[in-house]
C-alpha cells in the first residue's frame, strides 16, 4: 500500500506493524518501509523527531539509503538511550561494510 498510494495512513499501519510483537508482520512491515525508498526514509525521519521511533524502525535507514542514513543517524548516536544505541550499532556496521568494499 505504501508504495503504491504513498498515504500516510499507509505509512502509520506499516509503522505500527514495526513496533508490534508479531515478528511477521514486523518483518513485512519492514521489508514494504524499505521498497517505499525515500518516502519512508522522510516518515522514518520525521518519526525521530516527534521521538516515536523504535530501533527496529531506525535499523532499517541504512537499508533504505545508506549514504543519507550516516548523517541521521550520527544525530541520533549523539543522544542518550537504546535508539543512540542502536544508531551506533548501525553507523559500525556502515563503516565496516565501506572498508570491505574499499579492499
Amino acid at each position: 500500500m505504501w508504495r503504491l498510494f504513498g498515504t500516510r495512513q499507509s505509512a502509520e499501519t506499516l509503522f505500527d506493524a514495526m513496533t508490534g510483537e508479531n515478528e511477521q508482520n514486523r518483518m513485512l512491515a519492514g521489508i514494504s518501509l524499505v521498497k517505499g525508498g525515500q518516502r519512508s526514509f522522510d516518515f522514518i525521519e520525521q518519526k525521530i523527531a516527534a521521538g516515536e521511533a523504535t530501533p527496529p524502525v531506525i535499523r532499517l535507514l541504512s537499508d533504505i539509503d545508506a549514504s543519507a542514513a550516516r548523517g541521521v543517524l550520527n544525530r541520533v548516536a549523539d543522544s542518550q538511550g537504546e535508539l543512540a544505541e542502536t544508531a551506533r550499532e548501525c553507523i559500525d556496521t556502515l563503516d565496516r561494510i565501506e572498508a570491505f568494499d574499499e579492499e
